[in-house]
């Protein structure tokens, strides 16, 4: 069910949003909050969807995509700009080789970067077969066991990317298959409770890229992916925004805090990488997954009670 309007003199042209009885309003903290919660979980593996549909179910808390879509929308924008920000180098890089590649009638001899761009693109095949399923994925994001069945398949994965052979594979020796695999890993973290920064990443531990280069790759081959689904939804965003009425200066707070917060876990991400192991993340997801499920066993006995 929807959450209901509710109009409140105190929140001037703000809108007072109920989620299962309990109100929020768009302010200034909550504005700092949700730009953090963005960053942080965008790009540590602890899955950002999983999140969410944890705590709209156990917490009856707000509902930030539904309540405030445009802002959602800026926030994960925000977030694409701290990888701008993060990988500048070698998104210069592409950009340059890109004209280069063109110009030269698509060659790829020699040139690690138009190599990249070629990975890049494959990964975004495996997406397309994801828009046939979009239905039966969205009904996952209701399903409270599915999400910590799936946290928990996160934590193993996490846990075996530590026996990931060490090699060094590249954009310069990396190959199509290994590029269309990893493609493959971030499709399947479309479902809530899989990791996208940690399934990608560990995919490409797993084809034998670098540390490093697994890192880079994965950050940078989701621009496509995430800007074309988030421009996805820009219209009808903007659209709610006419009703929300919440200040200019609100967006721009948020879109700060996502970008820095973003950052921050990109170096902390990048660190944890580099030393060979994911192994805080590895408790974290499955903690969360076991106590997911048990409270949605313990919920279904009490409603069967």
């Amino acid at each position: 069910m929807a959450p209901a309007a509710k109009a409140d003199p105190r929140a001037g042209s703000r809108t007072v949003f109920s989620w299962k009885g309990k109100c929020s309003v768009m302010t200034a903290k909550l504005a700092v909050l949700l730009g953090i919660v963005q960053g942080l979980t965008e790009f540590l593996p602890v899955s950002s969807s999983g999140h969410l549909v944890l705590v709209q179910t156990f917490l009856g808390g707000s509902n930030p995509e539904a309540d405030y879509m445009l802002f959602d929308v800026l926030l994960h924008f925000g977030t694409l700009v701290s990888v701008f920000i993060a990988f500048w180098g070698d998104i210069r890089e592409l950009i340059i080789e890109f004209f280069g590649w063109v110009s030269s009638g698509f060659k790829l001899e020699g040139h690690a970067y138009r190599r990249f761009i070629v990975m890049v693109l494959i990964t975004i095949v495996p997406m397309f077969p994801v828009l046939l399923v979009k239905d039966q994925l969205d009904a996952l994001f209701s399903n409270t066991m599915f999400v910590g069945c799936a946290l928990l398949v996160t934590a193993v994965v996490l846990l075996l990317s530590e026996r990931a052979p060490r090699l060094h594979k590249d954009a310069a020796n990396a190959s199509w298959l290994d590029a269309l695999l990893v493609g493959c890993a971030q499709a399947v973290a479309v479902v809530p409770g899989i990791s996208r920064s940690g399934s990608t990443i560990c995919a490409g531990l797993f084809r034998g890229f670098s540390r490093d280069f697994a890192v880079r790759f994965a950050f940078i081959m989701s621009l496509p992916v995430v800007f074309g689904a988030n421009l996805l939804e820009v219209g009808d965003a903007l659209a709610q925004a006419e009703s929300t009425g919440i200040p200019l200066h609100l967006y721009a707070i948020g879109i700060f805090a996502s970008m820095v917060s973003g950052l921050l876990a990109i170096r902390l991400i990048r660190l944890v990488t580099n030393k060979g192991h994911f192994r805080p993340f590895v408790i974290y997801c499955g903690l969360v997954g076991v106590l997911s499920i048990v409270a949605t066993l313990a919920q279904s006995l009490a409603a069967g009670a």
